[in-house]
């Protein structure tokens, strides 16, 4: 309880950092892979997710928030020395841009739920009526073969960190069936939450 409640403040301090996300940032990481289907080129990162969980708590749902804040005690194992990132990982600006980690199923599909309610509900935006989710597994990798065709031909990534799209040794990702696919930085299995396990968004429009 004393880490949680630490992790809270660490991320009240440094939330005021994250900037709302921009509609066309969203819009420009999406690859169409079927005539109404887009997968995201990246993981959802941390920066965002506490935009996610900073409305949540601005809007007085405190119950949501928590069970939506991630599990910051996953980080301590027996196989390495993760202490630092129990308490700055997923609030620290020198993580914003990574993955956001330590969360279920039911957490990433409240994110999506608020994700579409921000994207609809902008002004200017491209697509109409879109709902982002979870990707199914085929889905996921329909995406991961289309990303690895595209590095082939480029010589390089996608992504951050010259990976094309983050499908590969980096987090395994969540997909709507429940399962995890992908590899991940420890090569450990992909039940969740966990350190090793995030999720990319899929959408559907109309």
């Amino acid at each position: 309880m004393r880490t949680f409640v630490l992790t809270v403040l660490v991320f009240a301090t440094f939330v005021v950092s994250a900037q709302n996300f921009k509609v066309k940032d969203i819009e420009k990481s999406l690859v169409k892979i079927s005539d109404n289907v887009y997968v995201s080129k990246y993981d959802v990162s941390n920066e965002i997710y506490m935009q996610f969980l900073s409305d949540l708590k601005n809007n007085g749902k405190t119950d949501l928030y928590a069970a939506c804040f991630p599990d910051t005690l996953k980080w301590r194992n027996k196989y390495a020395y993760n202490e630092p990132f129990v308490e700055l990982y997923h609030a620290h600006p020198a993580y914003f841009t990574y993955p956001v980690v330590n969360i279920d199923k039911k957490s990433a599909e409240e994110f999506c739920k608020w994700l579409t309610d921000k994207y609809n509900g902008t002004k200017k935006h491209k697509y109409q009526n879109i709902v982002f989710r979870l990707p199914t597994e085929t889905e996921w990798k329909t995406f991961a073969a289309k990303c690895k065709e595209v590095e082939k031909r480029i010589g390089e990534g996608l992504g951050p960190y010259n990976n094309a799209a983050m499908t590969i040794g980096n987090v395994s990702e969540m997909t709507s069936e429940g399962s995890a696919v992908g590899n991940n930085w420890a090569d450990k299995e992909t039940s969740t939450p966990a350190p090793w396990v995030g999720f990319r968004i899929a959408a559907t429009t109309k």
